[in-house]
């Protein structure tokens, strides 16, 4: 691995996790919380969780961390938690729940690892949201529950808030060394233009910008859907890629990833947007950029994949499973000027 590309991703994504049984997750679940049950693992690009269903204290996710995370950025994710439920209690979103000794989170050394973070948290129920039919009634309530979370986590702060995150729309450049990964010549071309618009356009404006912690990663494996109604928002998942950014690179993230159908391709973008403006109304600075923002975070999806398809081959299927959506919006929105995205956020955005 190059030295630039170590440095852009840090000692967390660059090394791979020892495993953990679902045995060892059980051992840890009953001589720290008194419960048992069963454990099934849930797919993850860093940590090892696990779906937990108990006789009759409820569902769970036991969350183990990488060994090189850092103490004070989970309890940053914790202190988040508390304060979402606190300041808006109508928010799906998981709760910590305490060991035995009344820890929200300690150390265990699994296999003889480095010592690794340990917490559990309530399991939300539904359908992810990659897995759910979409509707313009489902792109608006989305935009309506980002807003609400942006809302509740804006009077909030924690020293962890300014980490060095490569999951950061604003640190795009710095994967440019991973295009290498990306067989095909005109899509790495594809990637390396978005990046420089970003660069041209988005970069200068930013620190201009307002902006506080942010959940920083709405993507469509991280949103739980009403089973019966996939219109209904029921959760949002992983408080692992928090940050403190502007509000508008969180709005892009989950932007993206209401992948264009039919009709124009940020059609249902703009309907996300909609709804998020009838919670939180944008400034005028901040749409101007928000297609740059958009393409960039299809820049950072691609290069990081394709880094890590090649580096942690058993992992190839998961960080791919996107490729095909992510790869027909970047062809699709290459093809449209910033002149044109940016009249069709301002004549279909706006709250109803």
């Amino acid at each position: 691995m190059s030295a630039a590309v170590a440095d852009a991703f840090g000692e967390t994504l660059a090394e791979d996790a020892p495993a953990v049984s679902c045995a060892e997750a059980l051992a840890i679940l009953l001589g720290h919380y008194g419960l048992t049950g069963s454990a099934r693992p849930l797919p993850g690009e860093r940590d090892h969780n696990f779906h937990i269903e108990t006789a009759g204290a409820g569902e769970f996710v036991l969350k183990i961390s990488h060994p090189a995370e850092e103490a004070g950025f989970t309890d940053f994710q914790n202190k988040a938690l508390d304060h979402i439920l606190a300041v808006d209690p109508t928010l799906p979103v998981p709760s910590l729940h305490k060991s035995l000794q009344g820890e929200a989170q300690f150390t265990v050394g699994i296999g003889g690892s480095a010592p690794r973070i340990v917490r559990l948290v309530t399991y939300l129920p539904g359908q992810l949201l990659a897995r759910s039919p979409t509707s313009p009634a489902q792109d608006r309530n989305l935009g309506i529950f980002l807003a609400r979370l942006g809302r509740a986590l804006r009077g909030f702060f924690h020293p962890a808030a300014g980490s060095d995150l490569l999951w950061d729309i604003r640190k795009v450049a710095k994967t440019r060394p991973m295009a290498t990964h990306i067989a095909d010549a005109a899509r790495r071309a594809m990637v390396e233009r978005a990046i420089d618009a970003f660069e041209k356009h988005a970069a200068p404006v930013i620190p201009g910008l307002r902006a506080q912690i942010v959940h920083n990663d709405m993507n469509s494996y991280n949103v739980v859907m009403d089973a019966a109604r996939p219109e209904v928002v029921s959760g949002i998942l992983d408080f692992g890629d928090m940050i403190h950014s502007p509000l508008i690179c969180d709005l892009a993230i989950g932007a993206v990833y209401r992948w264009p159908a039919e009709g124009h391709p940020l059609a249902p973008a703009a309907r996300f947007v909609a709804g998020y403006q009838s919670v939180q109304p944008l400034e005028i600075e901040e749409i101007e950029i928000l297609v740059h923002l958009i393409r960039a975070r299809l820049a950072l999806i691609v290069n990081i994949a394709n880094w890590q398809a090649e580096r942690f081959p058993a992992k190839r299927d998961y960080v791919l499973r996107l490729s095909t959506e992510v790869w027909n919006s970047m062809e699709r929105l290459d093809a449209l000027s910033h002149s044109d995205a940016r009249r069709y956020f301002l004549d279909h955005s706006n709250p109803e």
